[in-house]
């Protein structure tokens, strides 16, 4: 039986390989001691062997993926320094870490890889960076840009970030996280204020040569891929998922602005005409007589009851986005643990302890609407949220977490407070059950600060 291959992540220079020349069939060789930067990553150096695979990321110069290819040598020294001979197989598109970051599965990895010279992967995160590279895979962000350039379809365009003075347009960061292959909605303020057309970016933002007549010549480019049927903005806050957001404003004078998948795919059904309005059946029930004088206040915890688990987690990303907030998504188990809501200590690689935020420790003092949303909520133990509910009932609280005094910190609602409470803040759980289930599995105390929603 063949020995296992290994996945590995590798930051390189420039000067590593030689440009001038094509970069396949090239050999670059990476050397490495224990005693050494840290930040080398020895432990990957010392599992590394011939016919390993390698992700190449530069580092300087046009900073992003470069390409793949193998481990062909592995030569090991006096005070046991390691020296790896790496093969360039094949090119990659020039992907930024912010466009890698998109994918869920390499987000919380992606700091360290890139902190660290040579990093070990996993075969899934090796496969879909090569997806990605290869544009096999896509991860798109959407947009909608308001320009008035009399655009034609299939046709490429330049669109200047800056005015001919050399102010930034508003909304001008977002010009800056394009990437190649984000979906564009294109508005025109001249056509009623409607959506006219969509397309998508075909190079992210760069500098011309000096424009005749242009301060500043900071560009991105597009292509222009087809008329749709225009839509008007007072049309388009019809929809559900479209109130109330800021570029749908007519006072609004954003030249570009963020969209969700959710935005963008209601904008489409708006004008391919496909818009049904939402119907009766998702609506929200009072679980108690003695809440109903509750009802119409925020409460901190919604329930969402689904018919079916395969539809679940789709309409609460469809909430959250609708609210304009960001989803922390996990899935509830019998083993899921106080610590986890809350925190607990671990030890770094040194040794040292340090405090890892919980769910709900991490996020509730954000002044951002990082929602937690726990699908099959119903298999947690309702126990493990009595500190929160005794928070929330206005009572201090103490955790077994330390400040720089040595003292253990309090918890509650106070201004003052160790956590101070984002009251925008939701814990939403998904349950797939009935509303005589949530009767039965939850206390009065839990009950009385949530809202429950049947979403079909």
């Amino acid at each position: 039986m063949s020995e296992e291959t290994n996945y590995f992540w590798l930051n390189c220079g420039y000067n590593r390989w030689n440009h001038t020349e094509p970069l396949e069939g090239q050999v670059a060789v990476f050397e490495s001691g224990a005693s050494f930067n840290p930040t080398q990553g020895f432990h990957a150096f010392k599992t590394a062997k011939p016919g390993d695979k390698v992700i190449y990321y530069q580092v300087q110069n046009q900073i992003g993926l470069l390409g793949y290819g193998e481990i062909v040598h592995v030569q090991t020294g006096g005070n046991q320094k390691v020296s790896i001979h790496f093969k360039f197989e094949k090119s990659l598109m020039l992907l930024s870490i912010e466009y890698l970051k998109r994918s869920e599965l390499l987000e919380s990895r992606i700091k360290q890889i890139t902190n660290q010279l040579f990093n070990r992967i996993t075969k899934d995160e090796f496969d879909l960076i090569i997806g990605l590279g290869l544009g096999e895979i896509k991860i798109p962000r959407y947009f909608l840009m308001s320009e008035e350039i009399q655009f034609e379809e299939g046709e490429n365009y330049t669109i200047f970030t800056h005015t001919v003075n050399g102010i930034k347009r508003n909304g001008y960061l977002h010009y800056t996280q394009l990437e190649i292959g984000d979906q564009i909605v294109f508005l025109n303020k001249n056509a009623n204020y409607s959506i006219i057309g969509v397309g998508e970016v075909t190079e992210s933002i760069h500098k011309l040569p000096p424009q005749p007549g242009r301060t500043d010549s900071t560009c991105i480019n597009v292509k222009y891929e087809r008329d749709i049927n225009p839509v008007s903005v007072s049309n388009l806050n019809k929809h559900q998922t479209l109130k109330k957001l800021f570029f749908l404003q007519e006072s609004s004078k954003q030249s570009i602005a963020n969209l969700t998948k959710a935005q963008y795919e209601a904008m489409m059904e708006m004008s391919n005409g496909t818009y049904k309005a939402p119907s009766n059946n998702k609506f929200e029930m009072n679980v108690h007589k003695n809440y109903e004088e509750d009802t119409t206040k925020d409460k901190p915890i919604i329930l969402m009851i689904c018919d079916n688990k395969e539809d679940g987690m789709k309409r609460a990303k469809h909430y959250v986005e609708r609210e304009l907030a960001k989803g922390i998504y996990t899935t509830g188990h019998p083993d899921f643990s106080e610590e986890m809501l809350y925190g607990r200590y671990l030890p770094n690689e040194s040794g040292a302890l340090y405090y890892r935020e919980g769910f709900i420790t991490g996020h509730i003092t954000n002044s951002e609407r990082e929602w937690l949303v726990i699908d099959q909520f119903e298999r947690i133990d309702p126990e493990i949220f009595q500190l929160f509910l005794n928070v929330l009932d206005g009572h201090e609280m103490t955790l077994p977490r330390y400040n720089h005094e040595g003292k253990m910190v309090k918890w509650s609602l106070e201004k003052d407070s160790f956590y101070k409470h984002n009251p925008k803040w939701r814990m939403i759980g998904l349950c797939y059950g009935s509303i005589d289930d949530i009767k039965e599995q939850y206390s009065h105390q839990f009950l009385k600060h949530c809202r429950v929603l049947h979403v079909g």
